[in-house]
């Protein structure tokens, strides 16, 4: 079933990022108001990328979905992930929506260069602005598509991607290949590396559950995806708002020491001090908590 809707693709959607999420995603603690240099940067960020920046959200319905033999097959794609497989038998799900967000190579770029100028201050602000219209661009999709589904008798489940809690994100490439190879292709930039890796980075996949059984998604909170989603005044709203989705990003320095620690390590104009990067027993990278480095403590 497939009802009328084929396709969403919006090339100039709306990117007012809320300021609290932003805030979040720079690690700044709950309802801090910013002010001297860091609302200074926060402003210019904003400006920059509402004069430069390139986003797109697309979506569609798969033609057939299939839950068999502990896999979801979607459009004859198989993906392994039992939280989705264990979601989607809950709720019964009878179709899929495929979702792809990117805020566009434009902020990565620019982020980069600042780095190479040495301003690290606003490197981090231009990532983190980024990774907040990723966020936002989902928030803004999952909304339309609450919407439509409402308008049909049906309720949408929360997204979900490669590189969530037991979906690896090995599985990236063939998700890319899917919206590939059963559409016309995406309406921006977007391509994948072998590692699942997206490129731009500041880009995200997902695929969406659509039940009709809505008793069973208003059963089970972890159902809602009301509660992973920021989007003020929306009419289908089941839950409150009450936490984001996990970062599955990491920011990076585009150059970095042997040891992992940023460099250069150093505190900008503004007093904010750098995130510094640490290596995990498991090999992979993670934040830690910022650390106040001066400038003539740098480590080759």
């Amino acid at each position: 079933m497939r009802f009328d809707m084929l396709e969403m693709i919006d090339t100039r959607p709306d990117c007012h990022v809320q300021e609290a999420e932003y805030t979040r995603l720079l690690g700044y603690p709950p309802r801090h108001d910013l002010e001297g240099r860091a609302r200074e940067i926060v402003e210019t960020t904003r400006q920059w990328f509402a004069q430069h920046g390139r986003p797109w959200i697309y979506a569609r319905q798969a033609d057939t979905l299939e839950l068999a033999g502990g896999q979801i097959r979607i459009d004859g794609a198989a993906f392994s992930s039992s939280p989705l497989q264990k979601q989607f038998q809950t709720a019964q799900v009878h179709a899929a929506l495929l979702l792809a967000v990117s805020a566009g190579p434009q902020c990565e770029e620019k982020a980069r260069a600042f780095w190479l100028e040495g301003k690290p201050d606003e490197y981090f602000f231009m990532e983190m602005f980024g990774s907040a219209v990723v966020e936002h661009l989902v928030t803004v999709a999952n909304g339309r598509l609450c919407a439509w589904a409402d308008q049909h008798g049906l309720a949408a489940l929360p997204h979900y991607s490669p590189g969530y809690s037991a979906w690896d994100i090995s599985d990236q490439p063939l998700l890319w290949d899917l919206f590939r190879k059963t559409s016309n292709g995406f309406p921006g930039e977007l391509d994948v590396l072998p590692t699942g890796m997206l490129r731009p980075k500041k880009s995200l996949l997902a695929i969406i559950g659509l039940t009709r059984h809505l008793d069973r998604a208003r059963s089970f909170a972890r159902l809602v995806p009301c509660e992973n989603c920021s989007l003020p005044g929306c009419q289908y709203r089941r839950a409150p708002y009450r936490h984001p989705r996990p970062q599955i990003e990491e920011v990076r320095p585009p150059q970095s020491d042997a040891g992992n620690r940023a460099s250069p390590a150093a505190v900008g104009a503004s007093g904010l001090t750098f995130i510094a990067l640490a290596q995990r027993e498991t090999g992979t990278i993670r934040h830690q908590q910022p650390a106040t480095v001066a400038p003539q403590t740098q480590q080759s």
